[in-house]
């Protein structure tokens, strides 16, 4: 007999444990993560088996590894942040991430497939060097907007994602920062 299918990815584990800089409860998290309680309860096990997480009747906190692991993880990579900006995808969710010290934006639209398969509509991948532009295009678009909502240095890549559903965007943007960091790649693939 088959147990149940999972409804989650590795990635919906990435984005309930980045979720851990405060202790929040799991059905904030569910709320937050578009998930139910249950599938939320099997996500914490598992972050819990990989010794990230540490319970008692209070609830799960991040075990002395897991903060050691999410510190690291946030020198590469920003909380996804809801982008506010009505010029671009309009009526679409959108969740943006800033990944640090990325391997190369070679193949850009590569990178927007691997969006689109884990279910976001498409992704905005974009590169700060005194400015944001869009490396593959030579269009000048005028990405102030974007500027404006996160703390930018020189080399970062900017992903925005896009789909009508929170879930489906941010997983869009986590799975192309996760190709673009050795180290992300490396963290979702013991999980």
């Amino acid at each position: 007999m088959v147990g149940n299918i999972p409804n989650f990815t590795k990635i919906d584990i990435l984005r309930c444990f980045l979720r851990f800089q405060k202790n929040t409860g799991r059905q904030e998290i569910a709320k937050d993560l578009e998930l139910g309680e249950g599938t939320v309860r099997t996500v914490l096990e598992i972050l819990k088996s990989k010794k990230l997480l540490d319970s008692t009747k209070k609830g799960h906190f991040l075990s002395k590894r897991g903060e050691e692991m999410l510190s690291q993880i946030y020198e590469i990579l920003s909380m996804p942040v809801n982008v506010a900006t009505h010029n671009i995808y309009p009526g679409l969710r959108k969740i943006g991430v800033i990944v640090r010290n990325a391997s190369s934006l070679k193949e850009i639209y590569k990178l927007r497939d691997i969006a689109v398969k884990i279910g976001a509509d498409g992704a905005l991948i974009l590169k700060f060097e005194n400015k944001l532009y869009a490396p593959e295009s030579d269009y000048e678009q005028d990405y102030k907007e974007l500027e404006k909502s996160f703390d930018f240095k020189n080399g970062d890549i900017l992903v925005v994602a896009f789909s009508s559903s929170k879930r489906n965007a941010e997983n869009g943007a986590l799975a192309i920062a996760v190709e673009l960091s050795g180290f992300l790649k490396k963290f979702i693939s013991e999980l």
